[in-house]
């Protein structure tokens, strides 16, 4: 294979006038094509060149990283050395995977969950034996359950993306930026290469880790109508070519979906893009009714099913006491004392002076509202939320004027929906049997998210985890294709 790994290798790739014939035979140009150079396709590119095959990725963007380059790089996972260093000592796969299921009500494939919890430490250690810095007084519990599992590295996801990206280049994997596949290559039923426009690249296999489809409207109403249903105010954080390819590679060859209105989205007044993952403690959340239905404070990972069974929107209702301490209680940019009284003067918070006109103005109930704000200041006064025990952030909703901030979950964190696999991330096509050659990780795989997001780290970790695991059955498939394996 090129030995130069250091910079675009766009070049390497066969520049075809037009499509090639059918009776010709795809030559191998490199033992395995990695689609897409985020968390997933590096770790599979770098575990696939371990593994002895050569590689290729090809990355849609002028720079590798995907939407992990974004991203908070979180790792989540039981087991791991960062927890016995924090002093968490009895952790295990085997209660990560029970909570795993038990939070989705086991509506997830078992297999596929059962390999994350058990792969996920293993290959948390791998990340920190290659340089990822990680600190045992940051470890946290980032999902809903008692146990610190989330794990930030020092540097958020560029951090893991420049390391995974130096070990690429040690290893002499090449990488074709501004390359997006749009075709797999298929002779006698099985994938034998890419194609890129008028580029081809013949291979052994080929790992899908093209990303979610986040920026790709079709596929949001397509795949997730529920995201689709929160209207123009929907968008994503992630990276700008996340299309989903995957999907539509995959379903050029049979493959099947999976994970279809699975995602998580995070709550936005929708006044800018910038990411504000959850609400102040100091407003309560009503529906269109009028009426408090969570815990202002409810975990990130639920508030959209939350939001979800409340109509798909809820108001934040304040005073203007709230509204002047705003700045000693900071959340996000939009929740400023300045911004909130702008915003106000603008028409896009409401702000009435008694709790009857601004439920006019929200189009809800004023006396489920008038009750709801009653009863929440009588627990202001006791200082126990009695209805959602709100742990902290209570406080009365008296002095008017008072104010209304329409809120709904409408930021892409990431999407759900993806190319089924099995537990060693091959794609399972519509005959329920996996394609020979073909496999998928991150978030181009759409088996592993449950209805309920398991915490921070969720989707960094598995992205990393599948990416090896893909990387390492590419390589071997790619072996036993070429007459080196038994």
């Amino acid at each position: 294979m090129p030995s130069s790994a250091s910079h675009d290798a766009s070049h390497l790739i066969h520049n075809l006038p037009g499509k090639r014939a059918k009776e010709d035979n795809m030559k191998r140009d490199y033992d395995v094509v990695v689609i897409g150079s985020g968390a997933a396709g590096l770790a599979a590119a770098v575990t696939a060149a371990d593994s002895g095959a050569s590689v290729i990725v090809l990355e849609a963007d002028d720079k590798v990283g995907g939407s992990s380059r974004l991203s908070g790089g979180h790792f989540y996972a039981a087991g791991t050395s960062i927890q016995r260093e924090a002093g968490i000592l009895d952790d295990t796969p085997d209660d990560m995977f029970s909570y795993y299921m038990t939070l989705n009500q086991w509506n997830v494939e078992p297999a596929v969950a059962r390999t994350y919890c058990d792969s996920a430490a293993p290959t948390f250690e791998w990340l920190r034996s290659l340089g990822v810095v990680y600190k045992p007084e940051r470890v946290y519990i980032s999902g809903i359950d008692t146990v610190p599992r989330g794990h930030p590295p020092e540097g958020e996801g560029l951090a893991v993306v420049r390391v995974l990206d130096s070990e690429r280049i040690k290893r002499g994997v090449d990488l074709a930026l501004m390359t997006r596949a749009d075709r797999l290559i298929e002779e006698d039923g099985e994938i034998v290469g890419v194609a890129a426009g008028d580029q081809e690249v013949g291979c052994g296999a080929v790992v899908i880790a093209s990303g979610g489809f986040g920026h790709n409207k079709e596929f949001i109403e397509k795949y997730w109508p529920d995201a689709h249903e929160q209207g123009e105010g929907v968008w994503a954080i992630s990276g700008p070519k996340a299309m989903g390819d995957g999907i539509t590679l995959g379903e050029q060859v049979g493959a099947t979906l999976g994970g279809y209105n699975r995602g998580l989205l995070l709550l936005t007044p929708g006044f800018t893009k910038d990411l504000e993952v959850a609400v102040p403690p100091w407003v309560i959340l009503v529906s269109r009714e009028g009426r408090r239905f969570a815990s202002e404070m409810a975990p990130y990972t639920v508030m959209a099913g939350l939001f979800k069974r409340n109509g798909g929107l809820a108001y934040a209702i304040f005073d203007e006491a709230a509204r002047q301490d705003a700045d000693a209680m900071p959340i996000g940019p939009s929740w400023t004392t300045e911004a909130l009284l702008e915003r106000a003067d603008s028409g896009e918070v409401l702000r009435a002076d008694t709790l009857e006109e601004l439920a006019e103005l929200c189009k809800i109930n004023a006396a489920p509202l008038a009750g709801t704000v009653q009863k929440y200041n009588e627990d202001c006064a006791t200082g126990v939320d009695t209805a959602y025990f709100k742990p902290t952030g209570l406080r009365a909703i008296t002095e008017p004027p008072f104010y209304a901030v329409e809120v709904r979950p409408a930021v892409i964190a990431w999407t759900g929906c993806g190319l089924r696999v099995d537990s060693e991330t091959q794609v399972i096509a519509n005959n329920e049997l996996p394609i020979d050659n073909l496999f998928a990780a991150g978030e181009a795989m759409g088996t592993l998210h449950g209805d309920r997001y398991i915490g921070g780290g969720g989707s960094y970790g598995p992205a990393v985890t599948f990416g090896r695991i893909a990387g390492r059955n590419a390589a071997t498939a790619a072996a036993k294709g070429a007459g080196l394996m038994e």
